[in-house]
């Protein structure tokens, strides 16, 4: 044997066993990485919910300010440019309180708009075990968080869309059973602006005719393509959509369950008077430009 053979051999061996320890390594890497997106991942959520879960109910206790109360019964039409006022203040009386445009106390503003962070609302669905706190926007940072209001739809409980999204498999797969839920399931929202029922829908029932233009149709829930926004469009009724990923671990398509609103619902005008119908409707929508906000 000659030693230029030995030594190819020797270089031959040494290269399979570098190469079989590389694909260890990957393998281990890669189950490293599915285990933090499994684990890992919903350690934050779980971290992150019961911060909501204690802010929300610190919330919910608190009261609103008596000064707050005026803007309920406010009258006088306010429009997007009104300037800011002060309330009047004498001995013995409430702080002068800065009102926004229309006469809104911005205590109030603050109880029905949660600032970016903070949860907009609980969603309990008690036929898949889900508890968890609804964020204000469905960007990135908020979906690891939990489930997210789509910005430009309804509040929950108003007439209009109310859209929310969530993750199926990471960040502690909020929406993973949302496949299991049928029609009649119950689903619950809480809010500042009350406690809502919504039941859930057959897809022929929530979508009428354009159920033709989804992918599948299940019992309660339809599979589309990622840019059929539509679903979550205004049908001229008050519903809840939840959506997701679809299948479980990858973003292919998009999983839709529709409910509607089953119990009393909140009129525009109850909550911010003097508002005209366009101000209201950006407030439902989350838009806080017209009250002076950012």
């Amino acid at each position: 044997m000659s030693e230029r053979g030995s030594a190819r051999r020797a270089l031959a061996s040494r290269t399979a066993t570098v190469l079989a320890g590389l694909c260890v390594l990957g393998g281990c890497l890669s189950l490293a990485l599915a285990a933090y997106q499994l684990w890992g991942t919903s350690a934050t959520e779980r971290a992150a919910q019961s911060d909501l879960r204690a802010a929300f109910t610190a919330a919910e206790k608190a009261p609103v300010p008596p000064s707050s109360l005026a803007s309920l019964s406010t009258t006088a039409p306010a429009m997007a440019d009104s300037p800011v006022v002060e309330s009047e203040g004498g001995a013995g009386e409430e702080p002068t309180v800065t009102l926004l445009p229309g006469g809104v106390d911005p205590a109030l503003a603050a109880r029905q708009f949660p600032a970016d962070g903070d949860a907009l609302a609980r969603l309990q669905i008690s036929a898949i075990d889900l508890d968890k706190f609804v964020m204000r926007d469905v960007s990135v940072a908020a979906l690891q968080v939990g489930p997210g209001h789509y910005e430009h739809s309804a509040r929950p409980g108003y007439d209009g869309n109310a859209a929310i999204a969530g993750h199926r498999t990471t960040y502690g797969a909020p929406f993973g059973q949302i496949d299991e839920l049928r029609a009649g399931d119950e689903i619950t929202v809480q809010s500042a602006d009350g406690t809502f029922t919504y039941a859930v829908l057959e897809p022929v029932v929530a979508f009428g005719e354009r159920v033709l233009d989804v992918n599948e149709v299940h019992g309660g829930h339809v599979i589309v393509d990622p840019d059929d926004t539509w679903v979550v469009a205004d049908f001229g009724d008050a519903r809840l959509t939840l959506t997701s990923c679809h299948p479980e671990f990858t973003s292919r398509d998009r999983i839709v369950v529709v409910a509607e609103l089953v119990s009393e619902g909140v009129a525009y005008g109850d909550i911010f008077g003097g508002l005209d119908e366009l101000q209201l409707t950006q407030l439902v929508e989350e838009d806080l430009s017209s009250l002076g906000q950012s």
